[in-house]
């Protein structure tokens, strides 16, 4: 064995060990937040995507990606040229082989499954860009952050990392319960999300506030279509009809936007009815309503269904340990 060659075993030893220890980090920092089925979270979240990955489940492709993406930064850290995605591909089945043994049989599986749900992304956020190189430049900023002892940039890209991963790890539970799922419909920025929704409740429990009377096609008894008005429209329709002049974009976005809040609602009325302890109080809790609002956002979501409770319900929680973080020091400083 020459010496390059035991130089390129122990770079490879040294890249595996950053990335086995970075998603170890990541998944404990997730303990409690991701959702094993439909009503409770996980205790370990590393065991969770552990057990996904022995079952071939695509929860469990989860890691080849982060794997995939943290052997990217390190180079991109260590100066090394980056390397064609058939050698990437083949580093991060032996990280990952390293890091979960269980894997090792199921990595034909896995590799598919990773490749549908950067697929599955990629139509939701309407992106060219494999979802590995976001997250490479997040995992780059953050060590290089604490390298340079920033911790404010250090926290914004640690911010980043565990949102894409709860996001990440959504979708592919999603496809999980879904099987053979439809393509999913957009995401939409929160913010524009969260007007829209607010917006179209505001409408819809004032009716008043939207013009009642629409325009009805009709057959007349001698065959021809004549357009007569209606002053019957429900609320709801009314509503759709008015936030959808409102919002950005095209056709499809605009449609997506509305199913989203359609589904939306009826997850919290489904909430009112059935109440889940480990979401909250949606109706007289401000923080767990605006958790929702904004995990509808961006949540999985197929057109021929609603919300998977598992879901959003992760993606909400997470949510509110951030919004309730962030108003801590508020009350604080008063």
């Amino acid at each position: 064995m020459t010496d390059d060659t035991l130089d390129g075993a122990d770079a490879a030893s040294e890249a595996n060990d950053f990335a086995a220890q970075i998603i170890r980090q990541l998944y404990a920092d997730l303990d409690g937040v991701l959702f094993d089925d439909e009503e409770s979270a996980a205790d370990d979240a590393f065991a969770l995507v552990t057990d996904a990955a022995r079952g071939a489940r695509v929860r469990g492709a989860v890691p080849l990606v982060l794997t995939r993406a943290a052997l990217a930064a390190h180079r991109e850290m260590m100066g090394t040229d980056r390397l064609d995605d058939t050698a990437a591909d083949e580093a991060a089945n032996r990280a990952l082989t390293e890091l979960l043994p269980a894997a090792g049989a199921q990595l034909p599986a896995l590799q598919a499954h990773a490749a549908r749900l950067t697929q599955y992304l990629g139509i939701a956020e309407q992106s060219n860009e494999p979802i590995h190189l976001p997250l490479a430049r997040a995992m780059h900023r953050f060590c290089a952050a604490l390298g340079e002892e920033d911790a404010a940039t250090g926290s914004r890209a640690l911010f980043e990392l565990r949102s894409l991963v709860v996001h990440l790890d959504a979708c592919a539970n999603a496809i999980d319960l879904a099987g053979a799922a439809p393509e999913p419909l957009r995401v939409i920025r929160p913010d524009r999300f969260h007007d829209y929704f607010m917006h179209y409740t505001a409408l819809a429990q004032k009716p008043e506030n939207v013009a009642a009377e629409a325009p009805v096609a009709t057959l007349t008894t001698d065959g021809r279509i004549s357009a007569v008005i209606t002053a019957d429209t429900h609320p709801l329709e009314a509503a759709a009809r008015a936030v959808r002049d409102m919002i950005s974009g095209d056709e499809t976005t605009r449609d997506h936007v509305l199913a989203r809040i359609r589904a939306l609602l009826d997850f919290m009325d489904k909430l009112r009815r059935e109440p889940r302890p480990l979401i909250g109080d949606a109706l007289n809790d401000t923080t767990v309503h605006l958790s929702l609002v904004i995990a509808a956002a961006t949540a999985p979501l197929h057109a021929s269904a609603g919300f998977s409770e598992a879901a959003i319900s992760q993606v909400a929680r997470y949510n509110q340990t951030l919004l309730r973080a962030s108003a801590a020091p508020a009350a604080k400083a008063h």
